[in-house]
């Protein structure tokens, strides 16, 4: 197999083998839209996702899986570049352009993984095409979904997830799951808190939380509720990706509120600004009076940029940057 790298192409040589570092290259996305509203029905959206398969038939290799992937969310994530790591025990790990998404092979019985976070999850243009590419091309099972829900406004706060434990309303058949607090519940501060219910090991998992506090605005009330499930003792269907709403929605009695439509951009754009906000706040903190001098000294503002500027975004909005720089090849934010 021919080991030979280079930025376009990667060797058909099979990644499970010892190989050296591997940069996969996709098309470029300028034309590609990033979804901004979920199908009729999906008031939550899809926040995680894990999925595991066999390689085999016309993807039985890194780079077969790569293109194929790249083919079905139209180059959205960019290249693949190996992480000269493992991943949760497989032994090879890559890492996309774009979303943070991950795949790793090489081990745990000969299956693959693709690993699928929040960030990369708002890059799903069509999930009813992905999803039929994992389930039926790939033969697939889901290893982890996440669906969550946004509450902008905060009517369903942390507070009243307690209160509504208290209740029962987490109770769904068998044992109550047993819930845990975290951040500051005696003297609430402007870090935020969690309230969880269940456990992953028992495979189904909710947390609710105050999200905007939690991105640095003290005073925000946006409170997010997420569904984690695994497939213990049960199956995860394919359902969720396509109406994650209703999956949310059925969790637990107390989340039959669930029911407006969701928005990734309305998401993205409130996360955003919050982290904007706080990273000029901490800019003004570090470096106000850098500036001023500088002023004196270079003579003017334009002057100050040039020398303070550097290509790139803060890690903080990154996920918002590239979001951005697909969305100018449609509506603008």
């Amino acid at each position: 197999a021919n080991r030979g790298l280079t930025a376009e192409r990667a060797p058909a040589a099979d990644a499970t083998l010892g190989s050296p570092r591997l940069v996969i290259r996709g098309e470029s996305y300028e034309t590609n839209t990033p979804n901004d509203t979920q199908a009729v029905g999906s008031a939550a959206l899809t926040d995680w996702l894990n999925v595991t398969f066999h390689p085999k038939g016309p993807i039985c290799d890194t780079e077969s899986f790569f293109n194929r992937f790249s083919e079905v969310t139209d180059g959205i994530y960019g290249g693949m570049t190996d992480r000269e790591q493992g991943l949760h025990g497989w032994k090879m790990s890559y890492a996309f352009d774009r979303g943070h998404v991950l795949f790793a092979v090489g081990g745990q019985r000969g299956t693959a993984l693709l690993s699928m976070p929040g960030e990369g999850c708002a890059f799903v243009s069509d999930w009813h095409r992905l999803t039929g590419f994992l389930r039926d091309e790939l033969a697939a099972k889901i290893t982890r979904w996440d669906g969550a829900v946004d509450d902008f406004e905060g009517k369903h706060s942390v507070d009243l997830a307690v209160e509504l434990y208290r209740l029962g309303g987490f109770k769904k058949g068998g044992r109550e799951p047993l819930p845990k607090q975290h951040g500051n519940w005696v003297t609430p501060d402007k870090l935020g808190r969690t309230f969880e219910v269940g456990s992953r090991k028992n495979g189904k998992l909710a947390r609710i939380y105050e999200k905007g506090k939690q991105l640095g605005r003290p005073d925000s009330p946006w409170v997010r509720w997420e569904v984690e499930l695994h497939p213990v003792d049960r199956l995860i269907p394919w359902e969720v990706l396509t109406q994650p709403g209703e999956f949310v929605a059925g969790a637990y009695p107390c989340c039959s509120w669930v029911s407006d439509q969701a928005s990734r951009i309305r998401t993205i754009k409130a996360q955003d600004e919050i982290s904007y906000e706080r990273l000029k706040d901490a800019g003004s903190i570090a470096y106000g009076s850098l500036i001023n001098v500088m002023l004196e000294r270079e003579g003017s503002a334009e002057r100050v940029v040039e020398i303070l500027r550097r290509e790139g975004a803060p890690r903080r909005l990154q996920h918002t940057d590239d979001y951005l720089r697909v969305e100018r090849g449609g509506n603008a934010l």
